[in-house]
């Protein structure tokens, strides 16, 4: 789940509207009008101050809620609602792991603490799982 959106499209500033379209990010795109309704379109990303969508929000602390184990990678876990995310899957029984080069709150609440980077670590931490994914 992408719960803070994407960079990789852009979507309809207009709420209502909907339209959202894949862009490459080597090719900057030019501000632009919604080919739909034609209000501007931006970034499919949330900004600091904006709400996360329902959707998304709700999707995750299902899974969150559901999952076995959680592996959190490169965040402080500081900034909510998502930090919660970590503290819900611990009451649920989940267990933590987290990957970050630093100690941090993320790291004070896991099970286990991988020091290092996402891209040192993850391959070697991921190598040999069936992964299941619920993105698009």
């Amino acid at each position: 789940m992408h719960l803070h959106g994407s960079i990789l499209h852009d979507r309809c500033h207009a709420e209502s509207c909907g339209y959202r379209e894949r862009i490459d990010p080597a090719v900057p795109q030019a501000l632009r009008s919604c080919p739909r309704c034609g209000a501007a379109l931006r970034p499919a990303v949330v900004w600091f101050g904006e709400s996360l969508p329902d959707a998304v929000w709700n999707g995750a602390q299902r899974l969150c809620a559901s999952v076995d184990c959680l592996l959190v990678v490169g965040t402080s876990a500081t900034v909510y609602p998502a930090a919660g995310l970590i503290a819900l899957a611990r009451e649920r029984g989940a267990r933590i792991v987290v990957v970050d080069p630093n100690p941090n709150p993320a790291s004070a609440a896991a099970d286990v603490f991988v020091r290092g980077s996402a891209a040192a670590i993850l391959p070697d931490l991921l190598a040999g799982l069936e992964l299941v994914s619920t993105a698009d």
